[in-house]
């Protein structure tokens, strides 16, 4: 049990670090263009921005599963890696649908992704939170 919550540690951990690392990545570039964001950018390109954030923030938790997945099929938990993409992506989003399971000595993984996935999917949220009221904010200074 105790080598199952220590992999477990390590992935949350990898996960973690690509969700930051790529957080701060998309934030930087944004603090690039805060300017045009300021001066000239319009509700439709603003919009056309979110969309785009929201596509790639997807991309990282998709890369995070994939990173789970990995696990599962490597350790040949699951048959082939579909199923344990489908596994992990049920996991990661707390829907467990529970029509494929983890054997028992390795059950304890699943759940600690599941905390991951919500603790990160919160992160996310957050993230565009920020995101949308800088926006606002740029919109009613452009406004007055």
């Amino acid at each position: 049990m105790l080598s199952e919550v220590l992999i477990a540690l390590i992935f949350v951990s990898l996960c973690m670090l690509l969700h930051l690392f790529g957080l701060l990545f998309l934030a930087n570039r944004l603090l690039r263009h805060r300017e045009y964001f300021e001066e000239t950018a319009s509700m439709s390109q603003l919009g056309f921005v979110l969309i785009l954030l929201f596509s790639l923030i997807l991309v990282l938790h998709l890369a995070e599963t994939c990173l789970w997945a990995l696990l599962y099929y490597m350790r040949g938990l699951f048959p082939e890696f579909e199923t344990s993409l489908y596994f992990s992506l049920g996991t990661y989003t707390t829907i467990g649908y529970g029509d494929v399971v983890l054997p028992k000595s390795w059950r304890l993984l699943g759940a600690i992704e599941g905390i991951s996935g919500v603790l990160l999917c919160g992160v996310s949220t957050a993230f565009l939170f920020t995101i949308l009221n800088a926006m606002f904010q740029i919109r009613v200074r452009t406004r007055y």
